[in-house]
């Protein structure tokens, strides 16, 4: 698998809204949605969004999986987390209960989720998370609930999870993604066996090695491929370097 520079054009539930996290570090082959973009001013900040999307979700170098990492005997709540944290170049994280609705004329129910809201100076996303536990260490499981956009677009897109470690010590938070090329070269190492499709960047380009991989494994097979290699430091890497999915947050007093 390769992963490329960033794209020249516009970037990225997952679905994938994370390109304001990740539209600086985008490491894969640029999507034809891009193009979108150039094509129309009508409905441009919904397109923008909706091609960020798009890009993301066509060109990650995050392990995805169709299903969560995490069962609801997993979930943790730490309101530690709550609050507002200060990523680098001003950047924000804004961290909040997740809550759902619980009756006509009724307060929301709290839940052990997270609402994150997410803003840099191109804009902001905002998505879900849930902390848990597996083989002794603490993970975030991100999904984007939420999509702006044409219809029509929005009805092609498949919501997926994506997986970060995640590390608490006082008031700083390192979240760290998994990265796809490690999780590629476990494959094809055959290091893992695991449910999983290999889906091509482009249909009409019949490259073998242009391709991401979405897990399709149930939640239990998934813990227990988290048990044994989530701890992996090569997880974290791209080539021999640290992962530029890695955030290191500080939180605003």
């Amino acid at each position: 698998m390769i992963c490329f520079a960033k794209p020249a054009a516009p970037e990225p539930k997952l679905f994938v809204e994370l390109s304001s996290l990740l539209d600086e570090k985008t490491c894969s082959r640029p999507s034809p949605a891009l193009s979108l973009h150039h094509k129309t001013n009508a409905m441009k900040t919904k397109l923008i969004i909706l091609t960020g999307i798009l890009a993301m979700m066509m060109s990650s170098c995050l392990v995805k999986s169709l299903h969560p990492f995490y069962t609801e005997k997993d979930l943790i709540y730490k309101p530690e987390l709550i609050g507002t944290w200060l990523g680098k170049d001003s950047t924000t994280w804004e961290i909040s209960q997740h809550k759902v609705f619980n009756g006509f004329l009724k307060d929301e129910k709290p839940t052990p989720g997270y609402d994150i809201v997410y803003t840099d100076q191109k804009g902001t996303s905002k998505f879900l998370a849930h902390l848990f536990n597996a083989g002794g260490y603490l993970y975030l499981d991100f999904y984007l609930p939420d999509l702006e956009g044409p219809d029509l677009a929005v009805m092609h897109l498949v919501p997926a999870h994506t997986l970060a470690g995640v590390e608490l010590s006082g008031n700083q938070i390192t979240i760290k993604w998994y990265n796809e090329e490690w999780l590629v070269k476990l494959f094809n190492d055959n290091r893992i066996r695991i449910a999983h499709e290999r889906i091509p960047f482009d249909l009409d380009e019949k490259n073998p090695d242009n391709f991401q991989v979405v897990l399709t494994a149930p939640t239990a097979d998934l813990q227990k491929f988290i048990s044994k290699y989530g701890n992996d430091p090569e997880a974290f890497k791209t080539g021999k370097k640290e992962s530029e999915y890695t955030f290191v947050l500080k939180k605003k007093q």
